[in-house]
């Protein structure tokens, strides 16, 4: 399912760093989302100098992706999930209704 025109374009921001295995796999996984639905995507090295917050959030967790600077998904980009979440968020105009993110209890 393609996203409808005059949709709002989202804003995904991938927090990574360069030695993230994970994260090359997240970033192949998003390109198969951009396929259904468009966004534009930004990345955030959470070592780099002045991202010392994100650094102590996410040390562990990356890659985490927000979309329009709200909490997504972490660790793994399951195509299928991630498309039907964007969509979900297209369609309510709003930034995200995550029911698990960073200090949630893992399973």
């Amino acid at each position: 399912m393609v996203a409808k025109r005059g949709a709002q374009r989202l804003m995904l921001t991938m927090f990574t760093h360069n030695r993230c295995q994970l994260c090359v796999h997240a970033k192949e996984a998003l390109e198969h989302v951009r396929q259904q639905i468009p966004f534009d995507i930004k990345e955030v090295d959470i070592r780099k100098p002045g991202n010392e917050a994100w650094f102590e959030e996410y040390k562990h967790d990356v890659p985490v992706i927000h979309v329009n600077d709200e909490f997504l998904l972490w660790h793994r980009v399951d195509v299928a999930e991630t498309v039907a979440k964007l969509q979900k968020i297209q369609e309510s105009g709003s930034g995200q209704q995550s029911s698990a993110g960073p200090g949630d209890t893992r399973e």
